[in-house]
C-alpha cells in the first residue's frame, strides 16, 4: 500500500494514540453522555453470559442497535464497512463473510467460517444474514475461533445479534429514511405493550428498499428492493427466577435486477487472445461501458427470498447459578437468476446466453441446554449440549445458449457429439441442472472454567467436542429449456446411439459439468476443541490477556456442477490483548495481536466454464494486529478509531486455480508452453495473499454535539472508511483485485438532547468512489471480468421518535 494513502488515512483525526490501541469499540447505547466524561461500559454476551467488553479476553467490534437506527444502517456489508479486518459482501450465489482475511468460498454447500447468531441460535446459511440487522439490541463481530461458546463451524469468528425483547412497561420506536439518490426506503416501528402482571410482548416491523443504484438499459434502475420484515417477541417472568422469550420472526425480499453485472476489461490486454464472445458484445452493444461505473447493460435477474425463524429461550435460576434452554427452527427458500454473460448477446435461439437459476431450500431444528454458574466466586463454570438437524435441498439450471456461428469449433463439436441423439434440440438450448439433497445431524457438548488463583489473575480453560454426520445425494439433468427457466426444463432422450458417449457425459464435455452422484454419500467428522487462556487485572482499568483455542468446521458436499467432496478444516489461534481505560475513563484503548494457523482450508475453484470444484488448502496464516480508540475529547467532542494490519496467506498450497494470465503467458522455461501449462495446469499459491485480505483497513470518527435553543442540540458524525487492495478469489488474480479506497460518510442530526425525536440528514460514500462487491470471469471470454459495483453516493433523510 503506498505511502500517501496510509499517511492521508491517519490524518483525519489523531489517530496515533491508535497504535496502542485494540479492536474497534463502539458505544452499546447513546451517548449522550456528554454530562458526563467517562465512556458509558459496553455489555456483551461473547462468552455466553452478560459481562463488560473490556472484562472479556476476546477481540470483540459492537455496534448498538441505536447506532445502527442513528445511522441509517441496515445491511451487515454496511456494518463491516466500519469494522477494521471484517469484509461482508454480496455475491452471485452466496454472501461472503470474511474475518481477519479468512472466510467460506463461492459455493452454497459451506458452513460459513464466520457463523452468525441470533439470540444464540444458528444460522448456517449465508444467504440469512439479510435478515440480520431488525430491531436489534447490538451486533457483536468477535474474531478468531468461537468453538468454546458458539460452536464448532465458528472457526474464523462469530457474529452476534441480539435482538431487542419486550420490557415491564409500554415503550415505543418508529422511524423514517428516504433517500433522495437512489429511492431508498427504510420504514420501522416497535412497541412494547404489559399484557398482565408477568407478560409483556413486542411487535416490530421493516419496510424496506430501494429504486437501485445502477443505471440500467431501459432507465430504470437496479437493484430494486422490495422487503418486509416483522417479529413478534414475548417475554414471561412467571417468578423471579425463571424468565421465558419467545420470538417469531418472518421477512420476504424481492429483488428485480439482483446481479447488475458490469463487463469490465473487453476486449482484454495482450497476451489475452481476441475473443469471439467479447467482440460478439461489442458489436450488440455499441456503446457498451466497460468501465467500473454504476451504468450497466446486464440482461435481467432477480432474487426472491422468504425467512422464517423462531426460538425459544427460558432461564432458569437454580441459586447456585443459571440454566437455559434455547429451542429454534427456521425455514429459508431462495430462487434467483442472473446472467453470467452480462450484456445482450446474439444466440441461435434468442434467449440469454449462459443464464443461471438457482432454488435454495433449508429447514433446521436445534437445541441447546446450557448451566452458567454464579460469577465472582473462586471458580466459574459453564456446560451444556447442543443438537441441530438440517435438511438443504438445492437446484441450479445452467443454459450454455451460445451462437455457434461466433464459435467456428462449436457447430462441429456439437454435431460430433449430438448429432444422432434422438430428441436432441437444434437450437442449441442445451440446459444442464444438478440436483442436491443433504441431511445433517450435529452433537456437541462444551463447558468452560474460571480460576482465580490469585487476586488480580483468571485463568480459562474450555473445550468442546462435536460429531457431524451428513448424509447428500446428488444428480443430474440434461436437457432443453425455455431461456433456461427451472420450470420449462424438458430432459433429452437418454438412449445412446452406437459408438457415442452418453449424452450427459457428452454435453459435460461441453458444459464443463460431471455426472453421477458423490462419490461417498456419508460424512463423518468430529473433532474435539481446547481453549486456554489467562488474564491479568494490571489495575482497575487495565486488563491484559492471552488464549489459545483450536477451531473446527466440518467438511461436506459441494452444491455446484461438480460433485465434490471436501474434508473438514482446523486451525491453532493465539492471541495477546490489551483492553484498558484511561484519562477517568475518557479513553479507552485497547490492542489486539493474533495469529490463526489453518489446515485443509476449504476453497473453490472454477474452470473456464465456471464450473466449480472444492478443494482443500494445505495450509494457510493469518495474523495481524488491531488497534482502536475511543476518546471523548471534550464535552460534545467525541473520536473512535479502528485499524488493522493483516498478513493472511497461503502457507502451503501447491494445487491452486492457474490466473487467468498464466494461462496465456509463455514460460520463460519453454516459451512452447504457457506458464500454467509449465506448472501442470496449477498454482503453487504458497506465500500469496488469501482472498479479501486487506493489509491495512480500517475507520476513523468524530462526533459533534453542540447546543441549541430549546434543550436542543446539532450533531455532525464524519466518518472515513479504507481499505488498502485485496483479491477477491481464491486465486491471487489481479484481475480479479479491488483497487484501495477510501469512503467518505456524513450525518448531520437536530434534536432535543433526550432523543425523543430526531431529524438526520445521512450521507454516505460522499465522493462517489466505485468498488466492487464481487468478480467473476466471463466464460468464453478470458480476461474480461464480471463485476458487481457496490453503492455509489446515497443521501437521505430521516426522522426517528420514540417514547
Amino acid at each position: 500500500m503506498r505511502v500517501y494513502f496510509v499517511h492521508q488515512c491517519i490524518s483525519v483525526s489523531a489517530l496515533a494514540l491508535a497504535m496502542v490501541a485494540g479492536p474497534a469499540v463502539a458505544a452499546a447505547e447513546d451517548d449522550r453522555a456528554n454530562d458526563a466524561q467517562a465512556i458509558p461500559d459496553i455489555i456483551v454476551t461473547a462468552q455466553g453470559r452478560e459481562q463488560r467488553l473490556q472484562d472479556v479476553p476476546v477481540s470483540v467490534s459492537v455496534v448498538s442497535g441505536a447506532q445502527l437506527e442513528q445511522q441509517g444502517i441496515r445491511t451487515l456489508q454496511d456494518v463491516s464497512s466500519r469494522v477494521a479486518n471484517v469484509r461482508i459482501t454480496t455475491g452471485s450465489l452466496v454472501n461472503s463473510i470474511n474475518v481477519r482475511g479468512v472466510g467460506s468460498g463461492e459455493n452454497p454447500g459451506f458452513e460459513q467460517a464466520v457463523a452468525t447468531f441470533a439470540d444464540g441460535v444458528y444460522r448456517s446459511r449465508s444467504r440469512t444474514t439479510m435478515t440480520a440487522l431488525f430491531d436489534v439490541d447490538r451486533v457483536e463481530i468477535l474474531k478468531g475461533p468461537q468453538t468454546t461458546f458458539f460452536g464448532a463451524n465458528a472457526s474464523a469468528g462469530a457474529l452476534s445479534i441480539t435482538t431487542r425483547k419486550p420490557g415491564d412497561s409500554f415503550d415505543y420506536n418508529a422511524s423514517g429514511l428516504y433517500g433522495l439518490s437512489d429511492g431508498e426506503y427504510n420504514f420501522e416501528g416497535g412497541a412494547t405493550v404489559p399484557l398482565t402482571a408477568t407478560l409483556s410482548g413486542r411487535a416490530a416491523i421493516r419496510v424496506s428498499g430501494m429504486e437501485g443504484f445502477v443505471d440500467l438499459p431501459d432507465g430504470s434502475h437496479g437493484p430494486h428492493d422490495n422487503s418486509v420484515q416483522g417479529r413478534v417477541s414475548l417475554r414471561w417472568k412467571p417468578s423471579d427466577n425463571w424468565t421465558t422469550d419467545l420470538r417469531v420472526d418472518r421477512a420476504r425480499s424481492r429483488i428485480e435486477d439482483y446481479a447488475p453485472f458490469q463487463l469490465t476489461h473487453c476486449p482484454a490486454a495482450a497476451p489475452f487472445p481476441s475473443s469471439s464472445v467479447c467482440a460478439a458484445m461489442l458489436a450488440a452493444n455499441p456503446d457498451l461501458d466497460t468501465k467500473l461505473d454504476f451504468n450497466s447493460q446486464s440482461l435481467p435477474s432477480y432474487s426472491r427470498f422468504d425467512f422464517f425463524e423462531t426460538a425459544l429461550t427460558n432461564n432458569f435460576d437454580v441459586g447456585p447459578g443459571t440454566i437455559r434452554t434455547i429451542t429454534a427452527y427456521s425455514d429459508m427458500k431462495v430462487k434467483q437468476r442472473q446472467p453470467l454473460i452480462p450484456v445482450a448477446y446474439p444466440t441461435a435461439s434468442g434467449h440469454d446466453p449462459f443464464p443461471i437459476e438457482a432454488k435454495e431450500t433449508y429447514k433446521f431444528f436445534s437445541q441447546e441446554i446450557r448451566f452458567e454458574s454464579e460469577t465472582g466466586g473462586t471458580l466459574e463454570y459453564a456446560f451444556g449440549g447442543y443438537y441441530q438437524h438440517g435438511k438443504l435441498y438445492y437446484e441450479t439450471q445452467a443454459g450454455f445458449f451460445f451462437n455457434p456461428g461466433l464459435f467456428p469449433s462449436f457447430p462441429a463439436l456439437v454435431e460430433t457429439v449430438f448429432g444422432d441423439y434422438p430428441g436432441f434440440d437444434a437450437s442449441y438450448a442445451l440446459t444442464g441442472a444438478p440436483y442436491s439433497t443433504q441431511r445433517e445431524n450435529s452433537f456437541s457438548a462444551f463447558a468452560s472454567l474460571t480460576i482465580r488463583p490469585v487476586e488480580r489473575v483468571r485463568i480459562n480453560l474450555g473445550g468442546r467436542y462435536t460429531d457431524v454426520t451428513k448424509k447428500a445425494h446428488r444428480y443430474l439433468v440434461i436437457g432443453s429449456s425455455e431461456n433456461g427457466v427451472a420450470e420449462s426444463l424438458v430432459p433429452y432422450d437418454l438412449a445412446t446411439p452406437v459408438g457415442q458417449l452418453p449424452l450427459p457425459i457428452a454435453a459435460c464435455l461441453i458444459m464443463g459439468c460431471t455426472t453421477g452422484d458423490f462419490a461417498t454419500n456419508k460424512v463423518h467428522d468430529n473433532k474435539f476443541m481446547p481453549s486456554v487462556g489467562v488474564q491479568l487485572d494490571a489495575t482497575d482499568d487495565v486488563m491484559l490477556y492471552a488464549t489459545y483455542s483450536k477451531g473446527f468446521k466440518a467438511g461436506g458436499y459441494s452444491t455446484s456442477s461438480s460433485p465434490s467432496v471436501f474434508g473438514p478444516e482446523t486451525v491453532n489461534a493465539y492471541e495477546i490483548g490489551l483492553k484498558g481505560s484511561f484519562l477517568d475513563r475518557a479513553l479507552t484503548l485497547n490492542l489486539a495481536a493474533f495469529r490463526m494457523d489453518y489446515k485443509g482450508l476449504q476453497e473453490t475453484t472454477f474452470d473456464s466454464n465456471l464450473a466449480s470444484s472444492i478443494t482443500n488448502a494445505a495450509g494457510a496464516r493469518s495474523q495481524g494486529v488491531e488497534v482502536g480508540v475511543g476518546w471523548k475529547i471534550a464535552q460534545g467532542v467525541r473520536l473512535s478509531a479502528d485499524l488493522a494490519y493483516l498478513d493472511a496467506t497461503y502457507t502451503d498450497y501447491k494445487n491452486g486455480e492457474c490466473t487467468k494470465l498464466s494461462q496465456y503467458q509463455p514460460s520463460a522455461a519453454d516459451p512452447s508452453l504457457t506458464v500454467c501449462e509449465a506448472n501442470g495446469g496449477i498454482q503453487d499459491l504458497s506465500g500469496k495473499r488469501r482472498a479479501y485480505a486487506a493489509k491495512w483497513s480500517g475507520s476513523v470518527g468524530m462526533d459533534f454535539t453542540v447546543a441549541a435553543a430549546g434543550g436542543n442540540e446539532f450533531r455532525a458524525s464524519p466518518v472515513v472508511n479504507f481499505s488498502s487492495a485485496y483479491f477477491m478469489t481464491a486465486t491471487a488474480d489481479d484481475l480479479f483485485r479491488q483497487k484501495a479506497f477510501r469512503k467518505y460518510d456524513l450525518r448531520l442530526g437536530y434534536g432535543p438532547a433526550d432523543r425523543r425525536w430526531e431529524l438526520a440528514v445521512i450521507g454516505r460514500n460522499l465522493t462517489n468512489v466505485a468498488t466492487s462487491s464481487y468478480r467473476l470471469g466471463v466464460p468464453g471470454a478470458d480476461g474480461s471480468v464480471l463485476s458487481l459495483v457496490e453503492r455509489g453516493r446515497s443521501v437521505g433523510v430521516q426522522l426517528t421518535v420514540k417514547n
